[in-house]
């Protein structure tokens, strides 16, 4: 062994020279245990033999000698410091942090201890801890390369890719020769958007380490992000050859494959990728997609169960939920219930996404598909909007049998009574008589035991009653009610309310049988209820029916008003939802916080917006106006979705604002600011305050009487460079909705709730149903409020393409893309391949007349502020 000199670098790693550092501790420990004995080893030659160890991976004799050294010397930083890289390299973090805390307490200048320790808290997750500890080792020691890598890597993981780049750079200019370096700042750069620049660093990479398989994979990522298909399929074999068992490079080849259409060679890709990690999550999810594509739904929600049995990644249950969502299953696929529940519940996707696949699914349970089938003969439905009630009154009799258990114990029917409204015509009529037979069961029945006291089957009748009574609340009371059942519930509801004057006991069945029919929160004195213990299912139906309600009074006359409501129109649309805000939801989907240019830029990849070029953008605050915001959805989606957001979501209607600004806080949002305003005077906000990065108004504009001069009130508080999101309607996909208008002017319907009612009756009866067969298809048609909204508003306007691209033109600005589904986006491909941006409007509107059902979602689209 060579003997260490002492003007050498101490061994320790300390970056001292071994005579200022562990010979001193040497000397120390000599004078402490001095005797006659032979000579032995000194400290530094025991550490230096067990750094050799550790470097070759021996750790078990390393660590011998490091506690060896321990015994003699216990604060011996060196050996402290290597016993905790060794704690670290066996799974043991705390002992790792202890033991290089320790070391840093004798030697608190201990610069590469820092840096691991750095290391062990990033692995534990501590993100903060690890960078404090980076940025204390390179205070020490500036010229340390690698800490700058580790910095960076922490940042990039923060999110501030900004800091992350500045630190891989000075990095790089210690060791500009560390390809690894290069690539993670090509990761950065490709995080920003700065694609030319990420692919230049990647290149780098490469030609320092032709072999660098981890480059050659992500540069074949940046090229099949930019389109460049080809180019990297090239990329990922090369890195393949390189390293035969990546797994992440298979999967990657898979998905240029995929975006080429060559689904065969995607999957084989995938099952590659899944044969070299069986545990690979995300590879699952990318087979479930390319599966999807083929149209084989079975393979591929097994494929996604897979995945998620795995890892609870978001990816992977948007893949789920993104699979399922058009939808009408024939069959049962094994453990598919208990996802469609979790992903409405969490949820995965927004609830009524999910409702045809899932009420599909309900219709097949034997029980419930017996009743729709009475339903569908003609023996439920009978003159029910007449008002007889022999059909219900058979249904009532049949109530106590086991006919109707599979109706009560369907747990995914109970999930979609209790997440969004039931879109289906038939299953609605089946609904319609059970709330009418629980009706006759409560006002009839003698003896109303407590039902903490009764039997099983009780308990899952009352909750099912319960997830009834919460859709009635949720559809606003559109199913059909004739006056003779209508009458019975008022009684009952007469009785509820004497009960709650008089502080009388309260028996649980009541509420929903009442809570089917009216909203609890009319009645007077209803807070009482909430001051008694009730069981779960009717507690969650008083949480609906009067906790919220209550709470959304109170915000009323604190909501703010930033303008006044003058103009005739917006006074009469204000007042249609006052009436019926729009929409009523339950539960939102939570999403990453990106930058709007990775947002734009993943929605968009082939488009040629402009990125905002400001200092520090990362951390800089996004201001975004949601013009029209409704009850809430939109706006938590927007604040949600965006880095930095902050939101000013305004609206006509209180109702729908106190409605949003409850779910807001329910969700625990504190990034969205409301308040009552008229688009119309929006622009007497204009000043540097009152400007925005993003405007959206989405469903808005077509209702005013002048769209484009509201629109053009919505431009002027855009900054120069800022994005627009629009949605307007479409005059050819909005056709059957224009028959059913004049369906309903010529019968003399108005847009009242009951006439609102009884209209739909007309609307789903056998000698109607196949004319208006796409508006009962509609989400839209199963609510009180989006019912009046789609075919009762006060006030519509519908566009083409052409006028569209005229106002752009008018307004000066630049269209970037629409919102559409991604089957819609590849046939457009197909149909205009010159079109790679896909951003001529002019080949969008020839694309329509060919396919004039493109647009029933509205024209949903992009565009940006010129300058």
């Amino acid at each position: 062994m060579k003997k260490i000199s002492r003007n050498d670098p101490c061994p320790c790693k300390s970056g001292k020279k071994y005579k200022y550092c562990c010979q001193e501790l040497e000397k120390m420990s000599t004078a402490r245990t001095s005797s006659a004995a032979s000579p032995t080893p000194s400290i530094s030659e025991y550490l230096q033999t067990g750094i050799q160890y550790h470097q070759a991976g021996h750790l078990p004799q390393a660590e011998a000698i490091y506690h060896r050294i321990l015994q003699v010397t216990p604060e011996h930083p060196g050996a402290l410091h290597f016993m905790g890289l060794i704690a670290r390299q066996t799974g043991k973090i705390e002992a790792a942090i202890e033991l290089i805390s320790r070391a840093l307490a004798f030697k608190p200048d201990y610069a590469e201890a820092h840096g691991n320790l750095g290391n062990v808290f990033k692995q534990q997750g501590r993100l903060e801890d690890a960078i404090n500890s980076y940025r204390k080792a390179l205070n020490l020691k500036p010229d340390m390369a690698e800490v700058y890598a580790n910095l960076g890597n922490a940042l990039m993981e923060q999110g501030k890719l900004d800091d992350a780049i500045a630190n891989y750079r000075k990095g790089l200019a210690v060791k500009p020769d560390l390809a690894e370096m290069h690539c993670n700042l090509g990761n950065a750069l490709r995080e920003q958007g700065k694609l030319d620049d990420a692919a230049a660093s990647y290149r780098k990479a490469l030609t320092l380490n032709p072999g660098f398989a981890e480059a050659h994979n992500n540069l074949g990522n940046l090229l099949n992000e930019q389109g460049k298909r080809e180019e990297a399929i090239l990329r990922f074999k090369k890195a393949l050859h390189l390293r035969p068992n990546f797994a992440e490079a298979c999967s990657n080849l898979g998905n240029a494959l995929r975006e080429l259409g060559r689904l065969d060679e995607a999957v084989a890709s995938y099952q590659n990728a899944l044969a070299l990690r069986p545990d690979y999550a995300q590879a699952y999810s990318n087979l479930g997609n390319a599966l999807r594509e083929q149209g084989k739904l079975d393979e591929a929600i097994i494929s996604y169960q897979s995945g998620l049995r795995i890892s609870e990644d978001p990816d992977i249950k948007q893949g789920f939920a993104q699979c399922i969502r058009n939808v009408s299953f024939t069959h049962e696929i094994p453990g598919i219930r208990p996802l469609i529940i979790r992903a409405m519940r969490e949820p995965w996707e927004r609830p009524a996404e999910l409702a045809n696949p899932a009420i599909s699914l309900v219709k097949l349970n034997p029980g419930i598909r017996k009743w729709i089938a009475r339903a569908s003969n003609g023996a439920l439905n009978g003159n029910c909007a007449a008002g007889t009630r022999s059909p219900e009154q058979e249904l009532a009799r049949s109530s106590g049998s086991p006919d109707l258990a599979p109706v009560y114990d369907d747990l995914l029917l109970h999930c979609v009574l209790e997440t969004t409204p039931v879109c289906d015509a038939k299953l609605e009529r089946v609904l319609t008589a059970i709330r009418s037979a629980m009706l006759d069961a409560v006002v009839s029945s003698e003896n109303h035991g407590r039902v903490r006291d009764a039997s099983d089957a009780d308990k899952d009748k009352l909750a099912f009653y319960c997830a009834l009574a919460r859709q009635s609340f949720i559809n606003e009371y559109v199913f059909s009610c004739p006056q003779e059942e209508f009458n019975q519930a008022q009684s009952l509801k007469n009785r509820l309310a004497a009960a709650l004057a008089s502080k009388e006991p309260v028996l649980p069945l009541w509420l929903p049988a009442v809570a089917a029919y009216f909203p609890l929160a009319s009645l007077p004195s209803v807070e009482a209820l909430l001051a008694s213990p009730w069981p779960d299912a009717v507690a969650a139906l008083l949480v609906q029916q009067v906790e919220e309600p209550l709470e959304e009074r109170r915000y009323r006359p604190l909501m703010p008003r930033l303008t006044p409501i003058a103009d005739a129109i917006s006074i009469t649309v204000q007042k249609q939802y006052e009436e019926n805000p729009y929409p009523r939801w339950v539960k939102l989907p939570r999403s990453k916080a990106v930058s709007i240019e990775d947002y734009l830029r993943n929605k968009f990849p082939l488009s040629s917006f402009t990125p905002r070029s400001r200092v520090n953008e990362a951390d800089r605050r996004l201001d975004i106006l949601i013009a029209g915001c409704g009850t809430g959805q939109h706006s938590i989606s927007t604040a949600q979705r965006y880095r930095n957001a902050k939101v000013l979501a305004v609206d006509l209607s209180l109702t729908s604002l106190c409605y949003a600004k409850r779910k807001t806080r329910e969700l625990g949002l504190k990034n969205i600011d409301y308040a009552q305003a008229d688009i119309l005077s929006l622009d007497s906000l204009s000043s540097a305050d009152h400007t925005f990065d993003i405007v959206e108004s989405v469903g808005v504009l077509h209702h005013l009487a002048d769209p484009l001069a509201g629109w053009r009130k919505l431009v002027s508080l855009m900054r120069p460079g800022a994005f627009m999101r629009l949605g307007f309607y479409s005059e050819y996909a909005r056709r059957n909705e224009t028959a059913a208008r004049r369906f309903i002017a010529e019968r003399g319907y108005a847009s009242n709730p009951g006439d609102i009612r009884r209209c739909r009756q007309e609307l789903m009866s056998a000698e109607n149903a196949a004319q208006f067969r796409q508006i009962l298809s509609a989400r839209d048609f199963y609510t009180v409020s989006e019912c009046r909204d789609l075919l009762f508003h006060v006030q519509e306007h519908r566009y083409t393409l052409p006028q569209l691209k005229e106002n752009l033109r008018e307004l000066e600005l630049t269209f970037i893309g629409f919102s559409l589904d991604s089957a819609v986006i590849k046939q457009y491909g197909q149909r205009f391949p010159d079109d790679i941006p896909q951003a001529n409007l002019d080949n969008w509107h020839m694309f329509e007349l060919e396919h004039p059902d493109t647009f029933t979602g509205m024209y949903q689209f992009w565009v940006q502020k010129r300058g």
